[in-house]
């Protein structure tokens, strides 16, 4: 994957377009973007389903909301390489390539990714050290961090900073035969 792909998803740090352009393993970025959306969306739409559940049935809310909200993410994580796969299967390399690229430029996904990150670290964390175990925590991290994200960037109505539209062709050329030849040595 590379350390230019974590700066820019884990760090603060503006990355410049040289750096953005090194995608070495694009499907593989693809894949983990996709499994962070849909794991989002799993503990979401389960928290949600869990409230009726809990509500209608006059069940605990507690357990009910955790219980759903686990299996939102199981749903997500499993589904989520079968989503990407079957999205991008029949692909050439340069349009994976180039999806992933442009998944760096968009600021708003990159944060709302950024949030989660640390908002499971921190619930994880914090459940833990409370005694009730690290999956409780992780999950009201994705769920309250995914919320956050996107609030701060209603909030934030930043200008989109757009990828270029095209690679110039000497940088689209070699970034195409490093990403084949890393799918290559991953296959």
């Amino acid at each position: 994957m590379g350390s230019k792909w974590a700066q820019n998803l884990f760090l603060i740090k503006q990355l410049d377009d040289d750096q953005m352009q090194v995608v070495p393993y694009p499907r593989l970025e693809l894949h983990i973007h996709v499994l962070y959306k849909t794991v989002e969306a799993g503990v979401i739409l389960g928290a949600i389903v869990g409230s009726a559940i809990a509500l209608i049935k006059k069940r605990p809310m507690g357990a009910t909301l955790f219980t759903s909200s686990r299996n939102g993410a199981i749903i997500g994580a499993v589904a989520a390489p079968l989503m990407t796969e079957k999205v991008i299967s029949g692909n050439e390399l340069e349009r994976i390539y180039d999806r992933s690229y442009r998944l760096r430029y968009n600021r708003n996904q990159v944060r709302v990714d950024r949030f989660v990150t640390y908002g499971t670290i921190a619930g994880a964390a914090t459940s833990a050290f409370m005694g009730s175990g690290a999956l409780p925590g992780m999950l009201i991290g994705i769920g309250a961090f995914t919320f956050a994200g996107g609030i701060y960037n209603t909030i934030k109505k930043e200008t989109l900073r757009k990828a270029p539209h095209a690679l110039p062709k000497e940088k689209r050329g070699r970034q195409k035969e490093q990403a084949s030849e890393n799918e290559t040595k991953t296959e």
